[in-house]
């Protein structure tokens, strides 16, 4: 077997499982044992569904409990306890038995990555909804009962209080419904310093893991990975939403976690770990959506992991060989020689869409970076409830801003398609997407080619407004009785809630418009979510599992429930965001994103640029302040991956939080890689400095889309040859130092001239809460490949 060959296979060396009942995969032996688990220890929660397809079907739910979980060992204050969702508790169980069973040496833990799969929303972020969406029904209720502004208010404050009580209410609210915020505790426990991120891969997404896995060990800054599923059924409205596309009513629904431990082969023996199964390719077959399984369970993202499972402990027992096919994939004992021209050739962009508040074309966007303006402007009364939501001084359930940087509108029926929609499709989606689909309509997308293999990875938010909306009812019973408000009614549903609702949904939504066969899945790693996506594709690409990768990255970060979620971590400007100035507080929420097409050989000879290297970290020493070392590992990690010398970076496109923390501590970070050589005597030889900017000045801060306006900033600059200003309003603060980098924040456009050897190059730095690091070198002119191996 050829060495490549080796290197691609995937060896399990640790598993740790949480089920109904039950939290040893060793026991789980027999056929059907998922549901004979199921049956022992639980019954249905929910006898009756709200749903046309089977209105009086009862499901079978195995529900996991995590009673009695130990807060303590797992680091998680009492404060913040009950906004940490079902999913992350269970995660952390099945990757403590994991790490019960493998000792990982130092050397490997900044190379050990946590990739994590879910489907469909959390506990925790039904629970922010509904509180918001009762305030503002409250808030109309009152203000219809003819009670005056300020007894509205006064008569709203004392509700939240009990509220708060009920539902809770802490600054860790918005941390514990993100996604993101389970791989970066997992980090955090473990305490290991690899890249982080979770996926929305529907049933498929514990294969989308292990893929994703195989892809970055074809570079050495990722040695070993922690692959964790996990799948919880918190309300009918989720059961209706699957139930649409196909999944069986009378099938066993099964909750549960499940960890996967896995290295290359080599790294396996190399620590003596015991190898419980070796992996070879790792193929989707054709199928879409949900993929309907004949069999006695459904476990929705758990799906492929509990069947992989189950087979292997069928195969230990007769001796097999490890091949293993299930509804929609299949996974073969030793790895193919595929024809890869280069398999570390440069992944280059083709195209690229920028979406803000102004909209999807590229004139008006770089208008305003090169003119130094902004987008800021109030909140309609469509997009916060002034009189339930607004308090001028910070206070629980409310938000102290009324202005952002926002979409025109929230509501999807405000949004015309640019590519005709039924209606019965349009306005059960997410607004997200259907802006996301009017921007991809700018694409110039090569001719079609049946033998070309795409996917789509969108960076978003996994749960969408839909599915927490919708979802809201069920948490009726919960609220406090001081008001009779009526319980919100079941809406009509069909097949296109489920896209509406889900993050995966997003980017199959794209793969229909463009007409195109692809795999898609959605990715989340908080404000870093963009770079993680590019990652991903980067990975997928140079390993030659796809010809060209659509990626997109998108949130509306100005909706209600943000802007409370947020103002509780006091993380907002009371006037706006300003990156890198004196006596900042905070960023501007913004809308936004972007589309862009990668290919390793793009149909055409006009590729805008070439993407050297990309790497990350996860530093989770705190889960709400950024850390420095954390970054600087980023940066490190993707700087080895690549020839490009820090001194050749002329530009970085910083992720600039405007907080006087995150501003020093990734400035701290940039000088650690990025510290220019200025002793010689003689000006003439010193360095140009390095320009630092940010486009969220512009924009403001777009969450999961936040790196891909950054990247669409950079293209801009590329093609306009000049480096945009960033206007300072005041003073930079002094604690930077920038002038021992040296560096500058361009305060009008600079000319970007074209260097005598290679060409413009530039960094983008990115980060999220959970200490979750990307970095990723960027150059206009073709260079040398990346140093993967």
């Amino acid at each position: 077997m050829s060495s490549e060959q080796s290197n691609n296979r995937l060896a399990i060396v640790s598993i740790g499982c949480v089920f109904p009942g039950q939290r040893d995969f060793n026991h789980v032996s027999e056929p059907h044992a998922w549901q004979q688990l199921v049956q022992q220890h639980y019954g249905s929660p929910w006898q009756h569904l709200d749903t046309a397809l089977d209105a009086k079907a009862p499901l079978s739910i195995g529900q996991v409990s995590d009673e009695g979980f130990d807060f303590r060992k797992f680091a998680i204050p009492p404060l913040f306890r009950k906004a940490v969702s079902k999913e992350t508790r269970l995660a952390l169980l099945a990757a403590e038995d994991v790490f019960k069973q493998i000792s990982l040496p130092e050397s490997l833990r900044d190379h050990c990555d946590q990739f994590c799969a879910v489907h469909l929303g959390s506990d925790a972020a039904y629970r922010n909804a509904a509180k918001v969406q009762v305030l503002r029904q409250l808030g109309d209720q009152l203000i219809g009962h003819g009670n005056t502004p300020q007894e509205t208010e006064q008569q709203i404050d004392a509700y939240k209080q009990q509220l708060a009580q009920n539902l809770g209410a802490s600054s860790h609210d918005r941390i514990g419904e993100m996604a993101s915020s389970i791989p970066a505790r997992i980090a955090h426990f473990a305490q290991t310093r690899g890249k982080c991120q979770t996926i929305d891969g529907a049933d498929l997404g514990g294969l989308r893991l292990l893929q994703l896995a195989q892809d970055s060990f074809r570079c050495q800054d990722s040695q070993i990975t922690l692959l964790t599923s996990i799948q919880c059924f918190h309300h009918a409205e989720q059961a209706n939403l699957l139930l649409e596309q196909g999944v069986c009513a009378n099938q066993t629904w099964l909750e549960g976690a499940i960890s996967l431990l896995v290295c290359p082969v080599k790294v396996a023996q190399e620590n003596q770990w015991p190898v419980l199964a070796e992996l070879g390719d790792i193929d989707t077959l054709p199928s879409t959506e949900i993929t309907p399984d004949p069999g006695n369970y459904f476990a929705g993202a758990n799906q492929v992991f509990c069947q992989l499972l189950e087979m292997l402990r069928e195969q230990q027992q007769h001796c097999c060989g490890h091949s293993f096919t299930g509804p929609g994939w299949q996974i073969s004992p030793t790895s193919v020689n595929k024809t890869i021209a280069h398999p570390q050739a440069p992944i280059q962009i083709s195209d690229y869409c920028p979406l803000t508040a102004l909209g999807c074309d590229k004139p008006p966007f770089w208008q305003t970076l090169a003119q130094g303006d902004d987008t800021l402007q109030p909140l309609s009364a469509e997009q916060l409830h002034q009189v339930a939501l607004f308090r001028p001084h910070p206070q629980k359930l409310s938000t102290y801003i009324h202005q952002a940087m926002c979409f025109p509108s929230h509501k999807i029926q405000d949004v015309a398609a640019e590519k005709p929609m039924m209606p019965a499709k349009q306005h059960r989606l997410d607004v997200t997407q259907q802006y996301l689909l009017n921007a991809s309509t700018r694409l110039s997308l090569p001719s079609p080619d049946p033998q070309r293999r795409t996917a789509i990875i969108v960076a978003t938010n996994l749960s969408l407004t839909p599915d927490r909306v919708r979802t809201a009812r069920h948490l009726w019973n919960q609220l406090p009785q001081t008001f009779t408000l009526p319980r919100p009614q079941p809406q009509p549903q069909n097949r296109w809630n489920w896209y509406g609702a889900s993050g995966i949904g997003s980017a199959m939504l794209l793969a229909q418009q463009l007409g195109i066969e692809a795999d898609c899945y959605a990715v989340e790693a908080a404000c870093a979510s963009s770079m993680a996506a590019l990652h991903d594709a980067v990975r997928a690409l140079q390993s030659g599992r796809y010809d060209q990768v659509i990626v997109a990255g998108i949130e509306m970060a100005t909706t209600e429930r943000d802007l409370v979620l947020c103002s509780a971590q006091m993380m907002l400007s009371t006037s706006r965001i300003r990156p890198f100035a004196d006596k900042n507080d905070g960023f501007t929420p913004g809308d936004g994103g972007g589309v862009f097409i990668l290919a390793r050989h793009p149909d055409n000879s006009a590729a805008l640029a070439t993407i050297r290297a990309i790497s990350g970290s996860c530093d989770s020493r705190s889960m709400t302040a950024p850390d420095k070392e954390g970054q600087a590992l980023a940066i490190e990690k993707t700087l080895a991956l690549t020839d490009v010398t820090p001194e050749q970076i002329q530009y970085i496109e910083a992720h600039g939080t405007g907080t006087a923390l995150g501003d020093i501590s990734e400035i701290s970070a940039i000088r650690q890689h990025y510290q220019r050589e200025n002793g010689a005597t003689d000006t003439t030889q010193q360095q140009a400095p390095l320009f630092i900017g940010s486009v969220k000045y512009n924009f403001g801060h777009c969450f999961a889309g936040a790196a891909a306006l950054s990247l669409c900033k950079v293209l801009s600059a590329f093609e306009h040859e000049q480096i945009p200003p960033m206007p300072i309003h005041g003073q930079i603060n002094p604690q930077l130092m920038l002038t021992d980098l040296p560096a500058d924040i361009p305060q009008q456009p600079i000319p970007w001239p074209y260097p005598d050897a290679g060409g413009r190059i530039a960094a983008i730095n990115s980060f999220g809460t959970g200490g979750i690091n990307y970095h990723l070198i960027i150059e206009q002119a073709g260079g040398a490949t990346s140093h993967c191996e």
